[in-house]
């Protein structure tokens, strides 16, 4: 049975102790803000009824750390999810938008739906995308969730009652076209080639790429094992794989087998003078650094190819800001100085993430299936792969979709004369581009690796400088 310990008197007022038996079977006490004994009274009873409905499963019953502040429980939650992939993003997020937050104050026995609701408007009104947004209602779930399953927090996850912003449907970013992939291969230097070739035919990450071993490359089954991402015994999605080693593809592993000094298929890149620099360097067996600028290699390849936009004339001279824009390449001169202008090529802003959706787009270009698709770039939800790429496959079902036939070939060549022909012969010419450039395109060490510097010597372009960031930019090819 409750009782009343004692009465304080305070300068505001007399104040009531009283005491009860919570659903632990423990005695607590609490001081009250009440002034008479009766209040005091109301106060102790509606505390024990609390704690025999908690012991008859009749209301939620917190654990000892379910009363702890909702910023606690997020910096418990992650650690808890240290060695997952997005760990390191998840915990910038965290910081910066709920750890000190008034909502991360918030002691969850005190925590409301509103009162998510309420922060995510506010995250809105800051400008936040829809989708951020929602990975900020994520963390406060998985974390109430994780807290429940632990025995943290027996209470109830008041997020479900908040729903998730609607999120636009994202369109894949650029890719290489099929006529694109050999000229560009065609423009790298030799010891990028395979590495290129292999993100293009295979879909894997740049953290893959850079942890693939030999032991993963099978040439004789012709398979390769997907174990790691970077410095993580596992994969972005937490699984291995294994995925089919294309035949025009096997000729590029073989060359990158037979020509890196360490374990790892595509080893680190040195730039010169890196090591004297006091630069932490992984040196020619180690693993390639994550700050390889692969995206820089892939762009000036694409100038090199002619695959530009236009060009940028600048002068070089110190001081000099003149710089005009033009569709070619021409031999312009300053008009303050009377110097050459230099052409720097203008490419679109492929990112080196956008050869794992060139890998889908190829693919269904090629007409294989969307189930295959899934498995090839090893995602578990196929409504993920049709979300991603599915605005892609419209693109290439053309020939599917002419098998609707309504006019006869008589008919049609009386209408439209030589349509059909021209038509079919777009598409047989467009794909002996691809086909015949890249079987010609060679992979051995006197191939035409200088291509590239060359042909930059010809247009005059600036040579391809491939290098990393950061101290470390120094001139790769």
């Amino acid at each position: 049975m409750p009782s009343i310990l004692k009465r304080e008197d305070l300068k505001d007022g007399p104040r009531w102790i009283v005491q009860w038996t919570d659903a632990r079977g423990e005695r607590r006490q609490k001081t009250t803000r009440v002034r008479t004994r009766r209040e005091a009274e109301r106060i102790a009873h509606e505390l024990e009824s609390k704690a025999e409905r908690q012991r008859a499963g009749l209301e939620p019953m917190h654990g000892e750390d379910g009363g702890g502040r909702l910023a606690d429980l997020l910096g418990r939650w992650h650690r808890l999810k240290a060695h997952k992939p997005a760990a390191e993003r998840n915990l910038y997020q965290l910081e910066k938008h709920l750890l000190h937050a008034p909502l991360g104050k918030l002691r969850l026995s005190e925590l409301r739906a509103s009162d998510v609701e309420n922060f995510l408007d506010e995250k809105e009104a800051e400008g936040l995308s829809a989708q951020t947004i929602n990975h900020l209602r994520g963390y406060i779930s998985r974390a109430l969730n994780t807290a429940r399953r632990k025995g943290w927090w027996t209470g109830v996850n008041v997020v479900q009652d908040v729903k998730p912003r609607p999120v636009p449907t994202s369109v894949v970013g650029d890719y290489l076209r099929p006529d694109e992939v050999p000229a560009v291969l065609t423009a790298l230097a030799q010891r990028w080639r395979p590495l290129f070739a292999t993100a293009i035919y295979t879909g894997l990450r740049k953290s893959e790429l850079r942890a693939l071993r030999k032991t993963d490359v099978d040439l004789d089954r012709q398979l390769i094992s997907v174990r790691r991402s970077g410095d993580r015994e596992t994969t972005k999605g937490g699984h291995a794989d294994v995925i089919p080693i294309h035949p025009e593809l096997a000729p590029f592993l073989e060359h990158a087998l037979a020509t890196s000094p360490g374990p790892f298929v595509f080893p680190h890149v040195c730039a010169p003078g890196c090591r004297a620099e006091g630069v932490e360097c992984p040196g020619p067996t180690g693993m390639m650094a994550p700050d390889v600028a692969l995206e820089s290699v892939l762009r000036r390849a694409m100038g090199r190819a002619g695959l530009v936009l236009g060009y940028t004339h600048v002068c070089r001279k110190r001081g000099c800001t003149h710089r005009e824009e033009a569709a070619d390449a021409e031999l312009r001169r300053c008009p303050v100085h009377g110097d050459s202008l230099w052409p720097k090529p203008n490419v679109r802003p492929i990112r080196f993430h956008d050869l794992r959706h060139t890998t889908a787009s190829l693919l269904l270009h090629s007409r294989v299936p969307m189930a295959v698709v899934q498995k090839v770039l090893r995602h578990r939800d196929p409504r993920l792969t049709s979300k991603v790429y599915g605005h892609l496959a419209p693109e290439y079902l053309h020939a599917e979709v002419a098998r609707m036939r309504l006019l006869g070939g008589d008919l049609q060549g009386q209408l439209v004369p030589n349509s059909e022909q021209t038509v079919a012969k777009k598409a047989a010419d467009k794909l002996q581009i691809f086909r015949g450039a890249l079987t010609q395109t060679v992979i051995g060490p006197n191939s035409s690796a200088t291509a590239g510097a060359s042909e930059a010597r010809s247009t005059g372009l600036e040579p391809v400088t491939s290098g990393v960031t950061g101290r470390r930019s120094n001139q790769l090819n």
